[in-house]
């Protein structure tokens, strides 16, 4: 049972409860963030906390509380949950209004839920199959907004398809899948698209790319296009659920061996050896 926090107070998340009139259920007027927890500490807060400022920065919301009381609020969640190895899920609705208006009330609460997930400790790596689909998501992609409907759709068109996941095109090039960043291996060279309003600026991308160049890894940040996508030699995504995840089949043609390579391999290597000592 997941413990939960919800404006001010502690309960198993099967017992919080939201106003109809919340704006993050009627309009999807919202942000979030997923933080991992291991060893009972949430991983690379500080820039998770700098990521979550900025989206409730972006939408013209006042964050409730500032870096020092949003890093007590989790580290109380994580203590109350006893979890070793958990998944953190927090998030900022503009709060309830006494009407339905697209205008921004003036004077309500924002709704802060928390809520943490135990997952379990060591990972079991089946490599993915994954489809191409056209991106048609809005352009504000960096904001990490509740409203995830076009993700949704697009998740379960690849799920109906027979695959686990799509990497997503718009106007030729790669943008990200539905829910990770997305990297490519091209000629011994890791390659992810660059950051921009189409996909969001995922902290483990982030870590990624500084894991790999600081142990003498090729990384270009760059365009990548739907013909060099199909003509990688490795793809793997990464997001804070998936860490470095292998693609084995894409648009059925199998990558390689089908496992993963030996670039995902030393990235995951790194990633992992990263974990333990933060």
């Amino acid at each position: 049972m997941s413990i939960s926090y919800l404006n001010g107070t502690w309960q198993p998340v099967e017992d919080a409860r939201i106003s109809v009139l919340d704006r993050g259920f009627l309009f999807g007027d919202g942000v979030y963030e997923v933080i991992p927890v291991y060893n009972k500490k949430p991983f690379t807060l500080d820039r998770h906390l700098k990521r979550l400022l900025n989206s409730i920065d972006e939408i013209n919301l006042t964050s409730p509380y500032d870096i020092k009381g949003w890093t007590t609020l989790i580290g109380e969640a994580i203590d109350r949950s006893g979890e070793e190895s958990a998944s953190l899920y927090l998030q900022i609705t503009r709060g309830a209004d006494v009407k339905r208006i697209h205008i921004y009330p003036e004077k309500v609460v924002p709704t802060v839920f928390i809520m943490v997930t135990g997952v379990p400790s060591k990972r079991e790596i089946s490599p993915y199959e994954v489809i191409t689909l056209d991106d048609y998501r809005w352009s504000r992609g960096h904001i990490k907004t509740v409203s995830l409907i076009a993700a949704c759709m697009l998740k379960n068109e690849a799920i109906t398809k027979g695959v686990n996941d799509a990497i997503l095109i718009r106007d030729g090039v790669v943008t990200e899948s539905t829910s990770s960043n997305v990297f490519v291996v091209l000629n011994g060279t890791i390659v992810t698209p660059p950051k921009s309003g189409h996909l969001l600026f995922g902290i483990t991308r982030d870590v990624v790319i500084e894991l790999a160049l600081q142990n003498g890894l090729p990384v270009e940040e760059r365009q990548i296009t739907h013909e060099e996508l199909m003509e990688a030699s490795e793809i793997f995504i990464t997001s804070s659920s998936h860490e470095a995840w292998p693609v084995g089949v894409i648009n059925e043609k199998t990558i390689g061996n089908g496992e993963g390579g030996v670039i995902w391999q030393e990235v995951d290597r790194l990633f992992q050896a990263f974990k333990q000592k933060s």
